[in-house]
């Protein structure tokens, strides 16, 4: 229960950084670079495994609502509907792609870099 107290807390958090980072939803690469930012580090931080309550409030709170995919659906949708239905599919494509390519970047990262510290 604490945990889950602690996931809300951060993701308030997250949220409101998220609205005051990108201004308003209609820049696109605002939210794009958002994203992959936020989960590069989330896949950076979860490799780093820290206890459950820090990874609840400042991983899957914080940094996961920071990047919320509602923000892409509305400026995907929005893009359909302007009939720009290729950049609408490039940019969902970008965002799935490159964040799940961005957090297992911060996992490896993490990973390689605790390997070759062990073997020092």
């Amino acid at each position: 229960m604490t945990v889950l107290l602690l996931v809300a807390i951060g993701g308030a958090c997250g949220a409101l950084a998220h609205y005051v980072i990108t201004g308003s939803v209609t820049d696109s690469r605002r939210v794009l670079l958002l994203t992959m930012v936020s989960c590069g580090v989330l896949g950076f931080f979860v490799a780093a495994s820290p206890p459950q309550w820090i990874l609840g409030l400042a991983g899957f709170g914080f940094l996961a609502s920071l990047a919320p995919m509602s923000s892409v659906a509305l400026l995907t949708v929005g893009y359909a509907r302007r009939r720009r239905f290729r950049v609408a599919a490039l940019f969902l494509t970008a965002n799935v792609v490159g964040a799940i390519a961005c957090a297992m970047l911060g996992f490896l990262l993490w990973k390689s870099g605790v390997t070759l510290y062990s073997k020092l």
